[in-house]
C-alpha cells in the first residue's frame, strides 16, 4: 500500500475578473476571459494575459495552494511586457471557483474519503481548456511545483497536443522503475510514512493518526498548528499554512518570514482545504472503481523524444532546480538523468539556480526569465 501510494502521491506534488490593485500594483495584469470546465460547467477558470504580443504563446501553471499571482515577476518585467504569457487559476485557487462550501469532502460507503473531482480531474480540464482556447493556443508551457506535474500528465494524456516545449521548477516527477534509491522529497520526514517529508503531507492535508488503519488521515487544515514531530524551523511557523508557504522561499527568507504577503494570502485565505485533500485521495489512489488512470510520468518524459533519427519530433524539456530547495531532492533528479529517462532535457542538464529555493521565479526573477527566454528561443 505505502509503495502504491509513495508513486501516486510523489506523482502529484501533482489555478471580467482583476486582481487588487494592493496586490499586485504595477503588474500590467489584465483578464482575457473566464472560461468553464466541460465536465464541470459550475467551476469558471479565469484567464490573465501579459501585455506582451511576441508569439509563441506561454501558460504559466502555479503549484499548490498558490495562484496565477505566483508569477507576478514574470509579467510585470520585460518578459511579459514583450511575451505574449497567459495565466490561469486552477480550480480551488485563487479566483477561480470553489466548490459549495456547505459540501464535505465525499467519502466512500466503507468511510475511506473520495475527494472532490473538481478538484482531481479538474485541474487536467483546466490546463486543456485554456491552453486550446482559441484566443491563448499555447505552444510553451510553464510549470512550478504542482503545475509541472500535471503539465507532463496533460502531455501523457494527449490534452496538450500544441506543446513544443515543457519548462518545469520544483517538480519531481514520478511512476513505476524510477532508476533512483533516493526519496524524491527531501526529508524530514513523517514518522511511520517512509518516502514523504513533512512539509510535502502539508500540501495533501495528510495528519498522523494512530487511530487510522493506514496511519493518517485527510482533515487538516491550512490553520492547524504545525504537528509536534515537526522539527525547527518548521515548528516555529504560527500555521502548517504559513510553515508550507514559507517554505518556497531560500533559506534566509523562509526563516526570516519575509515573503509577500499576496503568497501568504494565496495559501490561507484563497486556496481551499477540501482542495489538498482531495490532492491525498488521488495520493492514496482512493478513486472509485471505473475512474481513469493517470499516465506515469516516467513515461511521458520519456515519451517526449520522437524518432530518434529525426530530433524535429522532440519535445525538449527544461527542469530547475533551486540550490535552497525544501521539497525536491536533487539527488532524484539527477538519477532520473542518468537512468536515460530525460532524453529530450534541455541543455542536457538539470539546471541548478543558487541563491533561490522551491519559487526560483520569486526568488530570483530576472535569471528565472532570462533562462526562460533563452528556452523560448530555442525551440
Amino acid at each position: 500500500m505505502l509503495k502504491k501510494m509513495s508513486l501516486i502521491l510523489l506523482c502529484l506534488s501533482f489555478s471580467s475578473i482583476s486582481f487588487a490593485s494592493s496586490d499586485l500594483s504595477g503588474t500590467d495584469l489584465s483578464i482575457l476571459k473566464t472560461v468553464s470546465l466541460p465536465s464541470f460547467p459550475d467551476i469558471e477558470i479565469p484567464i490573465y494575459k501579459s501585455r506582451g504580443n511576441r508569439g509563441p504563446a506561454v501558460l504559466l501553471v502555479h503549484g499548490n495552494s498558490s495562484s496565477a499571482r505566483s508569477y507576478v515577476e514574470q509579467v510585470r518585467r520585460s518578459l511579459g511586457r514583450n511575451r505574449k504569457l497567459f495565466l490561469l487559476d486552477l480550480p480551488g485557487h485563487g479566483l477561480a471557483s470553489k466548490v459549495d462550501e456547505s459540501l464535505p469532502l465525499p467519502t466512500q460507503p466503507n468511510g475511506l474519503p473520495l475527494g472532490f473531482a473538481e478538484y482531481q480531474t479538474g485541474l487536467l480540464e483546466a490546463v486543456a481548456r485554456v491552453a486550446n482556447d482559441p484566443d491563448v493556443q499555447a505552444e510553451v508551457f510553464v510549470g512550478w511545483s504542482l503545475g509541472g506535474d500535471i503539465l507532463l500528465l496533460a502531455q501523457g494524456a494527449g490534452l496538450i497536443p500544441n506543446a513544443k516545449g515543457l519548462f518545469i521548477f520544483g517538480t519531481a516527477p514520478a511512476g513505476a522503475n524510477a532508476p533512483s534509491q533516493q526519496p524524491p522529497f527531501i526529508g524530514p520526514y513523517v514518522p511511520g510514512v517512509a518516502g514523504l517529508s513533512i512539509l510535502a503531507s502539508f500540501g495533501f492535508s495528510f495528519q498522523a493518526d494512530p487511530n487510522s488503519p493506514i496511519g493518517f488521515n485527510l482533515n487538516a487544515s491550512f490553520d492547524d498548528a504545525v504537528p509536534p514531530y515537526a522539527p525547527a524551523p518548521i515548528s516555529d511557523a504560527d500555521s502548517i499554512g504559513e510553515a508550507y508557504a514559507r517554505a518556497f522561499f531560500k533559506n534566509n527568507r523562509r526563516l526570516s518570514g519575509n515573503i509577500p504577503y499576496f503568497v501568504l494570502e494565496d495559501a490561507l485565505h484563497r486556496s481551499d482545504d477540501r482542495f489538498r485533500s482531495s490532492l491525498g485521495v488521488l495520493a492514496l489512489g482512493l478513486l472509485p472503481p471505473g475512474a481513469p488512470a493517470l499516465p506515469d510520468e516516467l513515461q511521458v518524459l520519456q515519451g517526449l523524444q520522437g524518432d530518434p533519427q529525426d530530433p524535429t519530433d522532440d519535445i525538449p524539456i527544461a527542469i530547475l532546480y533551486g540550490e535552497e530547495e525544501a521539497f525536491v531532492n536533487i539527488n532524484y533528479l539527477e538519477d532520473l538523468k542518468a537512468g536515460g529517462i530525460l532524453p529530450t532535457l534541455w541543455q542536457n542538464q538539470i539546471i541548478r539556480v543558487n541563491r533561490a529555493g522551491h519559487a526560483i521565479h520569486l526568488d530570483r526573477p530576472a535569471k528565472f526569465n532570462r533562462l526562460l527566454r533563452r528556452f523560448i528561443r530555442s525551440l
